[in-house]
C-alpha cells in the first residue's frame, strides 16, 4: 500500500514538473518571439541604415524689433535720473502715439554710473608711488529698451521719430517670425519626406527592404536674419528725406532629422 502512495506521488509530482517546464519554455519562446518581432515579418534584421533629411519654410518676417539706449548726463546722480526719466515718457508717449502696445515695450538694463576726471600721472622715483584720487565729475544714466513694430513696413518711420526726440543710440530694425512654432512643425516634416525618399532610393539601389525605424533623431531648428538696417542720424534727425520702407526680404526656418531603418 506504502509502495503504490509513493508511485502515485512520484507521478503527480513528475506531470507537475513537466507541466512547470513546458510553460517555462512556452514563455520564454514567446519572449524571444517579442523580443526579434518577427511575427507577420518574416527573418530577422540584419542591419540598418541611416540617412539625413533636412527641410525649410520660407516666411514673410512680421515683427520689426528697434533697440533704443537712452542715456542723459547730470551733476549728481539724481539729476542725471530725472532727465532720463523725462526722456523715457517722452518716448513712451510716443510710441504709444505710433499704436505700440505695453506688451510689445520691454525694459532690458539700464543703471546710474559716475563719471571721472582725467588725471594727470605722477612720476616719481621712490616706491609706493602715490597717485592722486580719481575725481567724480557728474554721472550718466542710461536705459535700454526693445521695441516690437507690428506692423512692420512702419518701423523706418518709428525709427525716425524716435531720432527725433534726441536719442540717439538706436539699432535695427531686425526682422523676425513672431510664432514660428507651426512653421518648425512643417519645416520637420519637410524633414522626415526628405529622409524617407533617401530611404527609399537607397534601399532600391541596395536590392534590400526597409525595416522599422530603429531611431530617430532631430538637430535645432534655426532661421537667419535677412536684413538689420542701421540709420544715418544726422539726416534722420535733421528732417531730410522721408524715412524709406525697409525692405523684409524672407526669412527661412530649417530642420535636420536622422533615421535608422532597419534592413530586412
Amino acid at each position: 500500500m506504502e509502495t503504490l502512495l509513493s508511485n502515485t506521488r512520484f507521478i503527480k509530482a513528475s506531470i507537475i514538473f513537466v507541466i512547470v517546464l513546458t510553460l517555462f519554455a512556452g514563455a520564454k519562446f514567446i519572449n524571444e518571439v517579442k523580443r526579434s518581432d518577427s511575427v507577420g515579418r518574416g527573418n530577422q534584421a540584419l542591419g540598418t541604415i541611416t540617412v539625413t533629411g533636412t527641410g525649410e519654410v520660407k516666411a514673410v518676417p512680421d515683427i520689426a524689433t528697434l533697440y533704443l539706449t537712452l542715456s542723459k548726463d547730470g551733476a549728481t546722480a539724481k539729476d542725471a535720473q530725472g532727465l532720463l526719466n523725462d526722456q523715457v515718457t517722452k518716448t513712451l508717449a510716443y510710441l504709444k502715439g505710433q499704436k505700440i502696445e505695453d506688451k510689445d515695450i520691454k525694459s532690458e538694463y539700464g543703471g546710474v554710473t559716475p563719471k571721472y576726471e582725467s588725471v594727470s600721472q605722477i612720476y616719481c622715483v621712490r616706491y609706493p608711488c602715490p597717485q592722486p584720487e580719481p575725481k567724480i565729475n557728474g554721472y550718466t544714466a542710461t536705459q535700454s529698451i526693445s521695441v516690437k513694430v507690428r506692423a512692420v513696413d512702419t518701423a523706418n518711420d518709428v525709427r525716425t521719430g524716435l531720432a527725433g526726440l534726441g536719442i540717439k543710440d538706436i539699432s535695427g530694425p531686425t526682422f523676425t517670425i513672431d510664432d514660428e512654432d507651426e512653421l518648425k512643425i512643417e519645416a520637420r516634416e519637410n524633414a522626415i519626406e526628405d529622409a524617407r525618399a533617401k530611404a527609399t532610393t537607397l534601399a532600391k539601389q541596395l536590392h534590400i527592404r526597409l525595416g522599422k525605424i530603429s531611431s530617430f533623431s532631430e538637430n535645432g531648428n534655426g532661421y537667419p536674419i535677412m536684413y538689420e538696417a542701421k540709420m544715418d542720424m544726422a539726416r534722420s534727425s535733421a528732417g531730410g528725406a522721408p524715412a524709406p520702407e525697409l525692405p523684409k526680404g524672407e526669412n527661412t526656418i530649417t530642420s535636420s532629422v536622422t533615421i535608422t531603418y532597419e534592413i530586412r
